[in-house]
């Protein structure tokens, strides 16, 4: 089950009404509210919650109260961006006064969610369902928890760990969809080499190659220098050290080398060992059913 934020940006006239009527329309359209915040935005939390285009962008992101709507459903983030289109291309009055926003998976999400939602739990209330477990970090209890969720990829730390009988036994469950070995690239970067779960310790198994980067200094020369010599395919985008101005540079460079692009913390930190990720289902699908 996908959460998602929508925010309501400041309106003086119609910020109740809009909020109102959106609310509304997510409830007709088969979604619950989970959580409902108002407040009006400090220039300091604004810079550091969004990626602040000009001054005019300030000024109008901190004239009056932004409202945040916590739903979820099925295909949540989907729909929040489509969403938003229809509402901009009915009310909005120019390319910054757009009143409403859908909230991108990854960075974003986690710290708007903090900054409207600091009572709530983000463990609870994941973006989208097919997830990455990290292996290292799951114990008899967390174990468990992976019946529950609706998809999960599971990353090993190197080929050993993958070959364990416990990591063959969690891949096999019918919710896991790929495996993946993780490659350190000291010290700047790591390869995440994803297989399809029935063909993991096949020495001739087909793979899709990710890569995950520590350090985002030079990141479009090597993202470019690394494609050449690994044969990389994706990137990921979103993480929580990034920053959300960092995390859209890195994305720009991604699609300039025609790589896709993908997110989750990996077990970086909290949520840390499931981590939403971007995506990278249907990246996968699309470069395994390719290959």
């Amino acid at each position: 089950m996908e959460h998602n934020i929508i925010l309501i940006k400041p309106d003086q006239e119609k910020h109740e009404c809009f909020a109102e009527s959106i609310q509304d329309d997510l409830v007709q359209n088969g979604f619950e509210i989970v959580a409902v915040a108002s407040r009006q935005l400090s220039e300091v939390e604004f810079k550091r919650c969004f990626i602040c285009k000009n001054s005019e962008h300030l000024e109008y992101m901190t004239s009056g109260p932004t409202t945040a709507l916590l739903f979820k459903g099925r295909s949540a983030v989907s729909f929040g961006r489509n969403y938003k289109y229809k509402v901009r291309k009915q009310h909005s009055t120019g390319k910054l006064r757009n009143i409403l926003h859908s909230t991108e998976p990854g960075n974003e999400f986690v710290v708007q969610f903090g900054l409207f939602f600091p009572t709530l739990n983000i463990d609870d209330h994941h973006q989208f369902a097919d997830q990455g477990v990290v292996f290292g970090y799951l114990d008899q209890g967390l174990s468990e928890e992976l019946s529950k969720l609706s998809n999960f990829n599971l990353i090993a730390a190197d080929e050993e760990q993958a070959g364990l009988a416990q990591f063959r036994a969690i891949s096999s469950l019918s919710n896991c969809r790929y495996v993946a070995v993780r490659d350190v690239l000291q010290p700047y970067a790591e390869i995440l080499r994803f297989r399809r779960k029935n063909a993991c310790l096949s020495e001739n198994a087909s793979e899709v190659k990710v890569l995950l980067l520590k350090d985002l200094s030079n990141h479009p020369t090597l993202i470019k220098s690394l494609k050449e010599k690994h044969k990389i395919q994706g990137v990921v985008c979103y993480k929580p050290s990034f920053t959300l101005l960092e995390t859209e540079m890195l994305r720009t460079a991604i699609f300039e080398n025609g790589l896709f692009c993908v997110g989750g913390s990996f077990g970086e930190e909290t949520p840390g060992f499931i981590r939403a990720s971007q995506e990278i289902a249907a990246q996968l699908d699309a470069a395994f059913d390719g290959s």
